[in-house]
């Protein structure tokens, strides 16, 4: 999906990588404002909801539990959590978060976005350029002061430039960031369970020489 271009001398050829603006490949939706659930009591009774908060995003491209919430009015199904849905945090942005699975009855919280593909695009694809390429360029268009919690705006990630390459590039590129993230999971269990051992190593030293004496 390149496109040669040629000078203005008509000597040289120069390729030019095609791409798209993330609002015309995908729908950026605002979270679920608490008040929102806050109705009058009717006779349908309770309503109960799993609600995702920022606090829930793990960095493994996991997520760390849901609480719940309770209301009495039905709420727009544009607020439900989908398969291949992204998840941004709106302050403070440091990961994207994609949804593998489907999570029945899940909102999300009004400090979240929610990116949601309505083109042919991997969604992986696109939540490994949030992470890593986007991160870097929504940094320059985050709002507040140095001391201030930063908050990034629906604009700016509306007007984030996305590489249009081939459909099959974009699902190795996205297999390989949620290989990376599973990776890094590892790891960082195999070193936890390396420091358990040798703290257990090193207790059972103490506990003989105390014995010792």
């Amino acid at each position: 999906m390149r496109s040669p271009v040629t000078s203005a001398e008509g000597c040289e050829n120069v390729t030019m990588q095609r791409k798209v603006k993330l609002d015309k490949i995908a729908n950026i939706l605002n979270g679920l404002p608490s008040g929102r659930l806050l109705g009058k009591a009717n006779t349908t009774g309770v309503i109960r909801y799993n609600f995702i908060q920022p606090n829930n995003l793990g960095i493994f491209n996991d997520i760390l539990g849901t609480s719940e919430i309770k209301g009495h009015t039905a709420v727009d199904d544009s607020y439900f959590i989908r398969q291949n849905d992204i998840l941004l945090k709106r302050l403070n942005p440091d990961i994207a978060t994609l949804i593998i699975e489907d999570m029945p009855n899940t909102l999300f919280s009004s400090n979240l976005f929610v990116i949601r593909l309505v083109k042919d695009y991997h969604p992986a694809y696109i939540a490994s350029l949030l992470e890593n390429k986007g991160m870097n360029w929504l940094n320059s268009n985050i709002i507040g002061s140095a001391a201030a919690i930063k908050s990034i705006s629906a604009k700016s990630l509306a007007m984030l430039d996305i590489p249009a390459i081939d459909y099959y590039k974009q699902k190795a590129i996205g297999q390989m960031w949620l290989l990376y993230k599973k990776r890094r999971k590892l790891l960082v269990n195999m070193i936890e369970e390396d420091r358990k051992l040798m703290a257990a190593v090193i207790n059972n030293i103490a506990a003989s020489t105390e014995e010792e004496v």
